[in-house]
């Protein structure tokens, strides 16, 4: 097939991935804090499943254990990001997780030392504009942030943080080596989150009582369905262009606006997006700049 037909299938994949995250949250998992421990155990059935598929890669130590860190550091960044979609509709925290090519251009412009063009300047104005005008709101003192905007700054941080580390040591044609490795340092985050913040140890394991089997199954149909996602990502990527790759992947916004307004007129218990004309439009034209601003960065690579 076609990398293009990999390149497009993958964000609307993504995009699933997180309405099904939010239906998790509403239905069955009401306390976010809940969820590290469920995704853990997963990362790590996930990493088993690739470390096979892969060859069973055994890179150098120094190398697993930065990748490792890696993991850790999705694992901590997805804390944040349950607690924002519990509080947030699923397609703005979409569109807010697009900052984070944005915080992969600063981070790689300090620490790899990578120079960052004019033409990604435009790209790094346009998306943490439309980043802004989709999280800005009027209160009584003025022009305020939602805390969600906050939140996934902090996760786009981490995130991106992660995608230098792991292109430090991964970068050439060998990186599915290491794939098994990151999601074993997810799984290894998790259990740390679990063991040291009480909250989430807490969360867990009064929600492990009441979970009925089905959501389980929820649970680990998404995360297969996130694994599936990686994978498509990155058959795209062997196919074709990687720069063009990447700029397709921001079409996830608009999938989540099309998704939130379908789910929302059709299922309004669970899913309660803004999908009036304005708001819609509203949207739509964050999205489109926030698209222009994607292509921007990458393509200039």
């Amino acid at each position: 097939m076609s990398w293009l037909f990999y390149a497009l299938l993958a964000p609307l994949v993504f995009t699933v991935v997180n309405f099904i995250d939010k239906l998790i949250l509403e239905k069955h998992v009401h306390n976010p804090f809940s969820m590290p421990p469920y995704i853990a155990i997963m990362a790590f059935i996930s990493g088993c499943l690739l470390f096979v598929v892969t060859g069973f890669p055994f890179p150098p130590l120094h190398d697993v254990a930065i990748v490792v860190f890696t993991g850790v550091l999705v694992s901590v960044g997805a804390l944040l990001y349950y607690q924002a979609l519990s509080m947030e509709e699923t397609s703005k925290v979409i569109v807010l997780i697009q900052i984070q090519p944005v915080m992969v251009l600063i981070l790689s412009f300090l620490l790899l030392h990578e120079t960052i063009s004019s033409l990604q300047f435009v790209g790094f104005v346009l998306i943490l504009g439309a980043a802004i005008a989709l999280s800005v709101k009027r209160g009584m003192g003025g022009i305020q942030f939602s805390n969600v905007f906050w939140m996934l700054l902090i996760v786009n941080f981490i995130w991106s943080l992660s995608v230098v580390l792991f292109k430090f040591v991964a970068s050439g044609d060998h990186f599915e080596q290491f794939l098994a490795y990151e999601s074993w340092g997810f799984a290894l985050g998790g259990l740390l989150i679990f063991l040291f913040v009480r909250s989430v140890r807490n969360a867990f394991r009064e929600n492990l009582r009441t979970i009925p089997k089905q959501a389980l199954a929820t649970i680990a149909v998404n995360e297969t369905i996130f694994l599936g996602a990686k994978l498509l990502t990155l058959a795209a990527v062997a196919l074709g262009p990687t720069a063009l790759v990447s700029v397709l992947g921001g079409t996830q916004v608009f999938f989540g606006i099309v998704a939130g307004w379908i789910l929302t007129v059709f299922v309004p218990a669970i899913y309660k997006e803004q999908i009036g004309r304005n708001d819609l439009i509203r949207k739509g034209a964050i999205a489109l700049i926030l698209f222009a601003g994607i292509a921007c960065i990458n393509i200039s690579l």
